[in-house]
């Protein structure tokens, strides 16, 4: 992908982001999934891997974290490195795993 593109990409995606509240997990917790899918589909057709792996594992990790009332936590853990992902150049299959072991870290888990 060239500069300009990059650049396009990227403001769609954290456009997309800055739609998705944390706290809209608890509130409404299906729209909040649709739309994590949607992040998830942009993603992918943009060949962002990293954006596309956390997404998944942002989705797993929620499930158990909604049934133990910490679901915003998650949340916003996620879309933090979600958002650091987006903004970063693209980066290796290695960069990928640091950035989710990163997360796995922060929430407490094993990588």
């Amino acid at each position: 992908m060239d500069h300009d593109q990059n650049l396009l990409v990227q403001s769609e995606m954290l456009i997309l982001l800055d739609e998705l509240p944390a706290d809209l997990i608890e509130r409404h917790p299906v729209q909040f999934l649709l739309h994590l899918d949607h992040i998830r589909q942009k993603a992918a057709q943009h060949r962002l891997g990293a954006v596309h792996d956390l997404s998944c594992a942002f989705e797993e990790a929620l499930q158990p974290a909604l049934k133990t009332g910490s679901g915003i936590t998650v949340a916003d853990s996620y879309l933090e490195a979600i958002r650091n992902a987006v903004q970063c150049n693209p980066i290796s299959a290695a960069g990928t795993e640091a950035i989710m072991a990163n997360v796995a870290l922060r929430l407490g888990g094993q990588p």
